[in-house]
């Protein structure tokens, strides 16, 4: 997603994205793009509203990334089940694996384990 936001409202506008996407997703304020001072500064929301109360000046972007898709589709077993197996596909162990999906979906790992292993 990517919003133009007034330099002065800029930590405020992060501070909402954070309580609003959570504070752990990932993003980026863009600062005078295109000018001979540019600056772009990454990091999770809850970072950028510490490193913007220190004020931000010029032409204000900020992009924030989109919503993982496991914890989005949190709801559907058969979603949760891929993923897992996805990962178990590029090397990682079940058990790791498991604990991975659950994390990112926001469950509890042994509702991911039975999924998992139909019990």
């Amino acid at each position: 997603m990517v919003f133009f936001e007034a330099p002065h409202r800029t930590q405020a506008t992060l501070t909402a994205m954070a309580e609003a996407f959570g504070a752990e997703r990932a993003g980026a304020v863009c600062r005078e793009l295109t000018k001979t001072h540019e600056e772009v500064r990454r990091g999770a929301l809850a970072d950028l509203v510490g490193w913007a109360a220190e004020g931000v000046r010029g032409e204000v972007t900020l992009v924030v990334a989109g919503a993982d898709p496991v914890a989005a589709l949190a709801g559907d077993p058969d979603t949760l089940r891929a993923a897992v197996a996805e990962r178990e596909a590029s090397g990682t162990s079940r058990k790791e694996a498991i604990v991975e999906v659950a994390r990112l979906a926001g469950i509890p790992r042994r509702e991911v384990y039975n999924l998992v292993h139909g019990t």
